[in-house]
């Protein structure tokens, strides 16, 4: 599921600002990274458009986690980042046509050979050049950014868990806004695991939860009951 490359040292990049670079889109408009931040976290996932094996494999595993969140536009947004410097607007277009992405939402984007560089650097995403095939060998990671541009979390695999993208999501926004009560207690019941590199649940938290909620209900219980004996015998 993972590469052999260096994954990012997440103690030296979480928390870090991505770069932001100078940016191009599928319809050649260019424009700063960060404007695809707003009130959002971004995801990004780094592909590119002339790949002839791991890149279709990892957009499938993104399109079929994003499908099934059905939050994509709503909670986050996400991008197709090609660090294939000759990749021109033609190549951005087909790779979301293949992809059905809507260019808003999930988009496809590069730019150039420098800012590339610049923002890898940034993220931690090494790779490297294959002269003799002419492809990229690359691992396969999403990285989360805060709608302030941080580095929230990575996201591994070519088939990443729609869990992993809700959880590291609402961790992303809570730069912005506190989560509410549902989504804040959701994200409680699950700790990050760095060796694993995927949410566990805190059974810790959640059985000692449950046994204070089952604490309450009994003793309310008693109480709405011994009230209720209470009354008729008043009556």
């Amino acid at each position: 599921m993972l590469s052999g490359f260096n994954l990012p040292n997440e103690k030296n990049f979480l928390a870090q600002k991505a770069a932001n670079i100078r940016v191009f889109d599928a319809t050649g408009k260019t424009f700063e990274l960060y404007s695809l931040l707003g009130k959002k976290p971004l995801i990004i996932s780094p592909v590119y458009t002339r790949c002839h094996s791991l890149c279709g494999v990892i957009s499938n595993g993104v399109q079929t986690a994003i499908n099934e969140l059905g939050t994509l536009g709503q909670d986050f947004t996400m991008v197709s980042f090609s660090f294939d410097s000759s990749d021109r607007q033609i190549n951005l277009a087909a790779y979301e046509s293949r992809w059905k992405m809507d260019g808003v939402n999930w988009k496809t984007i590069s730019a150039s050979g420098k800012d590339i560089q610049r923002l890898l650097s940034s993220i931690g995403y090494e790779y490297d050049y294959d002269p003799a095939t002419k492809e990229f060998n690359h691992p396969s990671i999403l990285i989360v950014l805060t709608p302030g541009g941080r580095i929230s979390r990575f996201i591994y695999g070519v088939n990443p868990s729609k869990k992993d993208i809700k959880l590291a999501v609402i961790e992303a926004m809570a730069e912005k806004i506190r989560p509410g009560l549902f989504k804040g207690f959701y994200l409680r019941c699950f700790g990050y695991d760095p060796a694993l590199k995927t949410y566990k649940p805190d059974w810790r938290f959640i059985i000692s939860t449950s046994a204070g909620l089952l604490m309450i209900s009994l003793v309310s219980g008693l109480f709405i009951k011994s009230f209720i004996i209470s009354k008729n015998q008043d009556g």
